[in-house]
């Protein structure tokens, strides 16, 4: 066995009990305890970060699907809330989870929300400053969406699901949205209070953001949002974005 096969082997064994196993043989005692903790300190991750699919699939289901995921995927980081980025195209391709398409994008909006969570904070956006910009400027403007604000564009209603499995949301008189209802689009952001929030978009409104997303400036961005609804309005839809802090500033040159 070459150095460098030996060293790959050894990076896989310290996550990966079957492989410290093989690799150490009879000493591999401590070695397989090591993989084992580092195995399910991952799939513990998991469940912190996709509460949604865990509540959708139930516990024993989600924790055999993380532990096959964290032992396919070891972690890049000493910060286990950043492990999990590729769950959701596991998911996806996860032979025990075909029969339950809508998944994946339920994880997406998931880890849309983890992300928004741990975000860095932003500055209040600046309606004095935006009223200082000359008008013959105005059009060119590139408004920015907060670090903790995520789009997402699915064939399955992931927003009314995600609303339908919060503790407050739910109406025991109601029954929860079917997941072959209809796609929705998804906002995923953390309001001034530090709580993550979802809403479902209207599609004038999910053209729009995702124009500043991409750092589109003001006049492509409401012409996109124009295409998708002639009756778009854009100072209530910018005032609501600023208060709910998903815009939080503006520029003139290229996003940041």
């Amino acid at each position: 066995m070459s150095l460098d096969d030996l060293q790959r082997r050894f990076a896989r064994a310290m996550h990966d009990p079957e492989e410290a196993s093989r690799l150490f043989g009879e000493h591999a005692r401590g070695a397989s305890a090591y993989a084992n903790n580092a195995l399910f300190n991952r799939a513990d991750a998991l469940a912190e970060a996709y509460p949604i699919v865990r509540q959708l699939v139930g516990d024993e289901f989600f924790g055999g699907m993380a532990r096959a995921h964290a032992k396919l995927t070891p972690s890049h980081s000493g910060d286990l809330n950043r492990y999990g980025a590729a769950f959701a195209d596991f998911i996806a391709q996860f032979p025990p989870a075909q029969e339950l398409p809508y998944l994946a994008d339920c994880a997406r909006l998931d880890w849309l929300c983890h992300l928004a969570y741990y975000a860095e904070d932003e500055n209040n956006f600046s309606f004095e400053a935006l009223a200082a910009v000359p008008p013959e400027q105005q059009a060119g403007l590139c408004l920015q969406l907060a670090r903790a604000v995520g789009l997402l564009r699915s064939r399955w209603p992931v927003a009314s699901l995600w609303r339908a499995h919060q503790p407050l949301e739910h109406d025991a008189a109601n029954a929860f949205p079917s997941p072959d209802q209809g796609g929705e689009l998804a906002l995923a952001w953390r309001d001034g209070r530090n709580r993550v929030q979802v809403r479902r978009l209207l599609p004038a409104e999910f053209a729009f953001l995702d124009a500043c997303r991409l750092g589109l400036p003001l006049a492509e961005a409401l012409e996109r949002a124009l295409d998708e609804d002639l009756e778009f309005d854009f100072g209530v839809s910018l005032q609501r974005w600023v208060n709910d802090q998903v815009i939080v500033d503006f520029n003139l040159d290229a996003p940041r």
